[in-house]
């Protein structure tokens, strides 16, 4: 784990790309657990994060137009020593804002920051499989569709999961923005639990009052 010590100084505040990838590396210390359950069946869905994420959760794929390093695993390095990805680069891509909310960087990485309140709140609304659907609006590949507000926020946003290919067993947000006119969904999963772990501690953020959890 990377400390926020000795990164976020007081210049950096404005700095949105900045702020992002210091909240991220952060939010790698720990992994979240679900349990979601349709029809009387219950599964178990790990959310991993690691650095090469960074790159395409932050939708700098779609600023083709400007100079910015390509390997995803240096992004946040990158970003972190305030050479190579800027926030006044970034600007400077005429696809750094779009009517379109999928396509919107600036608003992306504006809601960004606040990936781990959007999966730490108690608020989560809605949470799909599309393994079984054919969802229609959307070019992105992904396996389950969360639906999220936290406390404060008058916005909605949606987290798209999907299984990572170097492990079966854990799961990446592939994409993430506010929630606007065209709606994603698939079949409806019903929260059963929702932990917060991390190396020593492990914060239970929600569990449905008729779920028991089994003895390991």
């Amino acid at each position: 784990m990377q400390s926020m010590q000795g990164f976020f100084h007081t210049e950096n505040y404005m700095d949105l790309i900045y702020e992002c990838a210091v909240k991220f590396i952060l939010l790698e210390q720990y992994e979240y657990k679900f349990i979601v359950s349709k029809n009387r069946k219950t599964w178990e869905i790990i959310l991993t994060f690691c650095d090469s994420d960074f790159f395409h959760l932050a939708g700098l794929h779609h600023l083709t137009d400007i100079s910015i390093p390509r390997n995803r695993k240096e992004t946040l390095k990158n970003i972190i020593e305030k050479k190579k990805i800027t926030d006044s680069l970034l600007y400077r891509s005429r696809f750094f804002t779009n009517p379109e909310p999928d396509k919107d960087i600036k608003s992306r990485i504006e809601e960004l920051r606040f990936l781990e309140e959007y999966l730490d709140t108690d608020n989560i609304i809605r949470i799909y499989s599309t393994k079984n659907m054919k969802y229609l609006h959307s070019y992105i590949t992904a396996d389950y569709i969360i639906e999220s507000q936290f406390k404060g926020s008058q916005d909605i946003v949606y987290i798209f999961l999907k299984q990572r290919e170097e492990n079966p067993d854990a799961y990446c947000v592939t994409s993430f923005f506010k929630k606007d006119t065209v709606t994603y969904s698939g079949d409806s999963l019903y929260w059963m639990l929702k932990e917060k772990i991390s190396s020593n501690d492990c914060i239970t953020l929600y569990q449905h009052p008729n779920y028991k959890r089994t003895s390991s």
